[in-house]
């Protein structure tokens, strides 16, 4: 006899259990496919961002000091020594460093500039050497003439420059080969010979130096920090990259120097500022104090000079450019020896300013 009472188990239809998972499947990969979607989108922006940040990576700081003040006036570089050099008809934007040309202000100099005469004559406003004086018109140069569209061999030349394994293949591609060899040989012997790997060409800037065909460029690399060259456009058409200026050349290592502090004025590529304590007690009456460092290297020195000699007007102009901070300076230090009754130093001396920035032609050298 059947018990009508007993349970019965009520299975659900096995379409519908189907439908459900089909349906959870379905949902599972729209969203794995929206968070693919999203993640190939970031990524793309990463590298394009990447990009554009490398091809503008600019040190804006340094290339607004060297060639334009704040107000954006240019500084002509030229004084009865001959010493200051550079000021650009570029100025690179703060903040997002972006460059612009203004090729507005280059069509008015060289409107207003005076016609070629039959005689070459070397004048403080044109550092030309004497001995290229001739019977020949002479031929105005003010940077190198349409950069940008000689990208390309400035590129394989600065490329080349960091390439070199060797001193030989580095001077080929470098200006003033003949008086640089003895600098590099004696500066290789205490630094390796590095070649990082090549990246790519990021800025380029035209130089505004009467009678020379200069530019600024930045090499960017693969496995080290950008760096900042001066680039010189020859008459048969080379480019060749200012040696001494790419390594910071000095005639001491910072830390030498400061341990040895020599005598004799020696030449260095520093940057200066203001002290951040006023030591006014210790500098000697009339002169000005500046604090002085080299980028990368521990340590400072706090140095003097005469702020009414003549001599020194190029160095406060540049200070004052900078602001009296981080100001990049070629400067010849000594220290003048014991000036107080307990026979101590009051501090290195400024012996002479050389060039502007870290840049200086070579018939202004000492």
């Amino acid at each position: 006899m059947t018990d009508s009472s007993s349970p019965t188990t009520d299975t659900p239809p096995r379409p519908s259990r189907l439908r459900r998972r089909e349906a959870f499947i379905n949902t599972l990969a729209a969203v794995l496919g929206c968070l693919a979607l999203v993640v190939m989108i970031a990524t793309i922006f990463r590298v394009v961002t990447a990009k554009l940040w490398e091809s503008t990576q600019v040190n804006p700081e340094y290339v607004d000091l060297v060639y334009q003040d704040s107000q954006g006036r240019t500084w002509s570089g030229s004084t009865y020594e001959n010493e200051a050099l550079l000021a650009g008809e570029s100025s690179v934007k703060l903040g997002d460093a972006t460059r612009e040309v203004k090729d507005v202000a280059t069509q008015v100099r060289q409107k207003s500039a005076p016609a070629p005469t039959d005689t070459a004559v070397a004048t403080p406003a044109s550092p030309i050497p004497a001995q290229k004086a001739s019977t020949s018109p002479v031929i105005a140069h003010n940077g190198i003439d349409k950069i940008e569209e000689k990208r390309t061999q400035i590129e394989a030349a600065i490329r080349g420059f960091f390439d070199a394994g060797s001193i030989d293949l580095k001077l080929v591609f470098s200006r003033d080969p003949l008086r640089v060899r003895p600098l590099m040989e004696g500066y290789y012997k205490s630094h390796p010979l590095h070649n990082p790997r090549w990246k790519s060409l990021s800025y380029l800037i035209p130089v505004d130096e009467p009678g020379y065909r200069f530019g600024y460029a930045q090499a960017v690399f693969e496995d080290a920090d950008p760096i900042t060259v001066v680039i010189e456009e020859t008459q048969d058409g080379r480019y060749c990259v200012d040696w001494e200026h790419s390594v910071n050349y000095g005639e001491l290592d910072w830390k030498e120097f400061l341990k040895i502090k020599p005598a004799e004025p020696t030449l260095l590529r520093v940057v200066a500022s203001k002290p951040a304590v006023d030591p006014a007690q210790e500098t000697p009456q009339g002169n000005e104090v500046l604090e002085i460092r080299q980028p990368g290297q521990d340590g400072a020195v706090l140095a003097y000079f005469d702020r009414n000699d003549p001599k020194f007007l190029p160095l406060i102009e540049q200070l004052k450019l900078g602001n009296w901070t981080g100001v990049p300076l070629t400067l010849r230090l000594c220290f003048p020896g014991p000036t107080s009754a307990g026979g101590t130093p009051t501090g290195a001396r400024i012996a002479k300013i050389e060039g502007k920035g870290w840049l200086i032609l070579q018939e202004t050298r000492s």
